[in-house]
């Protein structure tokens, strides 16, 4: 009896502290994501060695924020805060349509953004390379929504939730400004590459080594 009790209380324990998580930990994933993502981008300062370890950090994050996600969704349900409907069906829950259906949204977003992503190869080998492009910039704005929703959804967020989302949101401004600032130097210095001399003095293709000689 008291150890069908004590489960009892450390399962209702666990649920509750999964229940006030999950979803934290969930944006906290994906906001990595978006960072090493972005990170695994740059072609000026970073090595291909250290630009696949940004790809092996951001994919890890991605799968990590899924769990999160569906644990965060699983815990609402059987917790009773949200309905089916709700929870699957955007901008249909009667009382906070907005916040909750942003969440709705966001989350599938992110799944497509994820399934994308593991299917990169396969969609690279069947010339869909530019879907994935656009089907992976819809990350950028799910991961707003998700930021909304995580703020505005429940209670007012705990102390060290709100420092969590500020250092997700400065994170990724941080990151996103840096790769821009890079690509522009980077443009900039092939535009303004200086001819090299020996290519200034090159002959064009097809032009004689000397002058022609004059029959007459």
């Amino acid at each position: 009896m008291g150890l069908g009790l004590m489960a009892v209380v450390v399962n209702e324990a666990l649920q509750a502290f999964l229940g006030a998580t999950a979803g934290v930990l969930a944006l906290v994933s994906f906001s990595a994501a978006v960072l090493w993502g972005l990170a695994a981008t740059d072609r000026l300062l970073l090595y291909p060695v250290h630009r696949l370890a940004a790809q092996a950090i951001h994919r890890a994050m991605s799968v990590g924020g899924v769990v999160f996600l569906v644990l965060h969704v699983w815990m609402k349900l059987i917790q009773g805060r949200i309905g089916a409907v709700s929870a699957f069906v955007p901008f249909t829950d009667p009382d906070r349509p907005v916040v909750l259906g942003l969440g709705a949204l966001a989350g599938y977003l992110l799944l497509v953004v994820a399934v994308a992503g593991a299917a990169r190869g396969l969609l690279a080998r069947t010339g869909g390379a530019r879907r994935w492009r656009i089907v992976h910039i819809c990350a950028y704005p799910a991961w707003g929504g998700a930021l909304v929703h995580g703020l505005n959804a429940g209670r007012l967020p705990a102390p060290w939730v709100s420092v969590l989302y500020s250092v997700a949101v400065l994170g990724v401004i941080v990151a996103l400004g840096l790769r821009l600032a890079v690509q522009d130097r980077g443009s900039l210095r092939r535009t303004a590459a200086p001819v090299r001399p020996e290519q200034a003095r090159r002959p064009p293709v097809g032009a004689g080594s000397g002058p022609r000689r004059q029959d007459g």
